[in-house]
Formats: C-alpha cells, sequence, structure tokens
C-alpha cells in the first residue's frame, strides 16, 4: 500500500487549541479587539467605558470591550504575557474542574470595576482585569519565584506574591509619575473577592459571595453531567406536550 500523507501539523493552532476554554476567549478576545482598534478596522472610541453611551444609547458592549481594548505595543505583549500564563494556572489549577467558579470571579471583579470606574471617570479597563489575575494568583502561589521585568533593561526574581505591587510600580514608573488607577482598582477589586470567599469564611465567618445556581447548569463541571430535563432556571423543561387525542 501506498503510504498515507499526513496534514502537515500546525503547532500554533494545535497550542491555542490546548489552552482551556475561559483563558482562550480572554486571549482572544485581547488580542483582536486589539488589534481591530491598532489598525483602524474599528474605532478605539467605540471600545472604551463612555457611560451616556451606555446609558443613553444602549452601547451594551462597551461594558466588556473596555477590557479588552488597548493599543499594540511591547506592554502589551507583556500584559498578555502575564495573563496566558495567570489565567491558565488559576483555570487548570485553582479553579480546576470548576469553570463557573472561575467565570464568577471575572463577573465580581468586573462589576466592581465598572462600579469604581463610574466614579473616578476610568475608560479602559484592560489593566485592571490584568491585574485582577495577577492579584489572586499571586495569593495562591505566594512563594514561587517569578522573573520581572521594568521596561526592557532592569530584570530581577521576586516571590509571586510581591508581583502585583511591582506590576503596579512599573506602570507608575513607564507612564512618568500617573498614577495606574485601572491597575489598582483592578487589585482591589480581586482583594475583595479572595477575601469574601476565602480568607474571610477561613476566619470563621460566612461566605457571602457564591457562585449562582444557573452560572452552575451553564458552565457544568466536566466531571458533572448536564440535566438535560431542566433549563438554565433550574426548573423542569417539560417539552411542548401532546394532545390526548392526538
Amino acid at each position: 500500500m501506498p503510504p498515507v500523507n499526513r496534514a502537515p501539523r500546525n503547532e500554533l493552532i494545535e497550542w491555542y487549541s490546548s489552552i482551556p476554554p475561559i483563558t482562550r476567549a480572554l486571549l482572544t478576545l485581547m488580542i483582536t479587539t486589539t488589534t481591530a482598534s491598532t489598525l483602524g478596522l474599528i474605532h478605539p472610541s467605540s471600545l472604551i467605558l463612555y457611560w451616556p453611551g451606555v446609558k443613553q444609547r444602549l452601547q451594551l458592549w462597551r461594558l466588556v470591550s473596555c477590557f479588552f481594548v488597548n493599543r499594540l505595543s511591547l506592554g502589551f505583549a507583556f500584559n498578555v504575557f502575564f495573563l496566558y500564563r495567570n489565567s491558565l494556572q488559576l483555570e487548570t489549577e485553582v479553579f480546576r474542574n470548576q469553570p463557573a467558579d472561575y467565570i464568577f470571579f471575572y463577573l465580581v471583579t468586573s462589576g466592581l470595576q465598572l462600579a469604581a470606574a463610574s466614579f473616578i471617570s476610568l475608560y479602559v479597563l484592560s489593566d485592571g482585569l490584568l491585574l485582577s489575575a495577577a492579584y489572586l494568583w499571586s495569593q495562591h502561589y505566594r512563594d514561587v519565584p517569578v522573573s520581572f521585568m521594568f521596561g526592557i533593561r532592569f530584570k530581577f526574581s521576586l516571590k509571586a506574591y510581591y508581583l502585583p505591587w511591582a506590576m503596579i510600580a512599573s506602570d507608575f514608573i513607564m507612564s512618568g509619575g500617573e498614577i495606574p488607577k485601572a491597575s489598582i482598582v483592578g487589585l482591589l477589586s480581586s482583594h475583595i473577592y479572595h477575601y469574601l470567599t476565602t480568607i474571610y469564611p477561613s476566619q470563621g465567618g460566612r461566605r457571602y459571595l457564591q457562585t449562582p445556581d444557573f452560572l452552575r447548569r451553564i458552565f457544568p463541571s466536566p466531571n458533572q453531567p448536564r440535566n438535560n430535563h431542566t433549563n438554565v432556571f433550574g426548573r423542569h423543561a417539560w417539552g411542548r406536550g401532546r394532545r390526548l387525542d392526538s
């Protein structure tokens, strides 16, 4: 028999397909949104958090796009790397087989950041998304050594616990002394989530933040079979029914 010609491997596609779904979605949104706005395919002003557009014109996509719009630069490349690394470990280890809990983390922290942005006039929250993931990751991997680079000259190692603070300091220095409000808000939102779901309950307090059941039904654990007889609200899906004389 003649040898079977196998299709050539595309390592990039294989790598992309191997990324867990939530992390893959975050990276895809960040890269495509930033690229499209940089190339002029979408005007950046239509992606930022502009509250009159949200409230008066119902431009609800701004509530999401503001977390992913950025500008192509070396700093953006570092942000993508940190988001990939931190989110990958969060999804595959901290929230292993708990996709609903991981999505709930982003819903809570993003909601807190949106609320803060309405008071301190923030229009782009991509740094906040990055810092929220970095902070939670640092709390679970406190003593893991990581390398961090200020710009392209100074590289040093530090424990993961200090990584979010180093990232904020880097933002402050690279921006010429401007306070990185979005990064600070992202860190604080993640701290609130971590305190209410982990620290306070471990001290004997009540866990006030619970992942809603409807999220668990929409995003079930891979080890949990879907219940095809209920809808997303937990009610039995009875179907259309049949007439008795049919």
